[in-house]
């Protein structure tokens, strides 16, 4: 059966909004944030289970090239992205907001 696949209503202002960031750095940075986003849940979703449980009851995915990781959790068949986190924010306190 596939899995469904459900979106934290802020991932994409975290992808927007870094994609924004990045571009003001470097106007190509932007569509290669998005494009290893997009990689990152693509992969998220082949394989959901890969990752454990974390300290906060979620799994994360690393997001390559960039310092970012996916938050998400599975229930059943269906996959909740809570969204896309730089790794230098404080991971407790930016779930604690997505809950």
């Amino acid at each position: 059966m596939p899995r469904v696949i459900r979106y934290h209503p802020l991932f994409e202002a975290d992808v927007v909004g870094a994609a924004g960031w990045y571009d003001a750095r470097n106007p190509e940075l932007g569509s290669a944030f998005i494009a290893q986003i997009a990689l990152a849940v693509d992969q998220l979703l082949r394989d959901p289970g890969r990752r454990t449980r974390g300290d906060f009851g979620v799994r994360y995915w690393p997001v390559s090239r960039f310092p970012f990781v996916i938050f998400y959790d599975i229930n059943g068949q269906e996959v909740l992205v809570l969204g896309a986190m730089h790794t230098a924010r404080e991971s407790q306190k930016w779930l604690a907001d997505r809950r």
